[in-house]
């Protein structure tokens, strides 16, 4: 009996750090979703910004969304097409710095989402299709714009 509980607490104290790794793996578990998909999905917003893909950042987007605009307004943008008609005024080029300086190192998430360090994009796993609550794709659901003196 008395090996039985060595042999126990000896699994114990090996298992625990492994389950608190996994759960570490996943630093926007909080937000519910995945660090890689993320990863994958900010890396292609990065790359789509910096080359302009006007059409492909719109993708990237759930709508209805509202951006602020260079001039520090916010608007309800409602469609594709609408967001690429404002995009020039939501990424100016002090917008488009700010994203290009940003790694994915410096987000952080909580229960609303992955954002930027200071909120500028928030990121969420969004449900196409609400029969399929288990299947969510990556869109930036906030545009806030860079910090504005």
């Amino acid at each position: 009996m008395k090996s039985f509980a060595i042999a126990a607490s000896l699994l114990f104290v090996l298992i625990l750090p492994v389950s608190a790794l996994s759960q570490d793996e996943n630093r926007f578990a909080v937000a519910g979703v995945n660090e890689r998909e993320v990863e994958d999905f900010f890396t292609a917003f990065k790359e789509a910004v910096a080359k302009g893909r006007k059409q492909r950042v719109a993708g990237m987007v759930s709508f209805p969304v509202n951006p602020t605009l260079a001039s520090g307004r916010s608007v309800k943008v409602r469609n594709r097409a609408r967001f690429i008609a404002l995009y020039d005024q939501i990424f100016d080029s002090k917008f488009k710095q700010l994203i290009a300086g940003t790694e994915f190192k410096d987000l952080w998430a909580r229960f609303s989402g992955v954002a930027t360090p200071r909120g500028e994009i928030w990121i969420n796993g969004v449900m196409p299709d609400p029969k399929l609550p288990d299947k969510y794709e990556i869109k930036i659901t906030a545009i806030n714009g860079p910090v504005r003196p």
